[in-house]
């Protein structure tokens, strides 16, 4: 069932609004007026952010670009942990000839 009728109304700090009036299922009505409460923003809020995040081009473009940012971070966290343990390695090896010195002195 689908019911729909459009009203244009004036809104003060932005262009010409449109009122819509729809039905929704009650599960689907709790999970919005939920998600407002959580948000801390109107049910029409949650609508209009929906809207944009559905009709967004760019979030295929978004995520690839996330996947890159992980497979980048992924590649430096590698480099840096072979970096501390190389490092650990040559400590190990510097106490062990102070520790080595120390002995040959005593």
């Amino acid at each position: 069932m689908h019911m729909c009728y459009s009203l244009s109304m004036a809104a003060s700090s932005q262009s010409a609004a449109t009122r819509k009036v729809f039905l929704l299922r009650p599960s689907e009505n709790k999970r919005l007026q939920r998600l407002a409460r959580d948000e801390n923003v109107s049910a029409s809020e949650i609508v209009r952010r929906s809207i944009h995040a559905y009709r967004s081009s760019s979030s295929g473009q978004e995520e690839q670009n996330l996947r890159g940012l992980i497979a980048e971070m992924n590649y430096a966290l590698d480099a840096a942990l072979t970096s501390a343990r190389a490092s650990r390695k040559e400590i190990a090896k510097n106490l062990a000839l102070i520790k080595e010195r120390r002995e040959k002195r005593a």
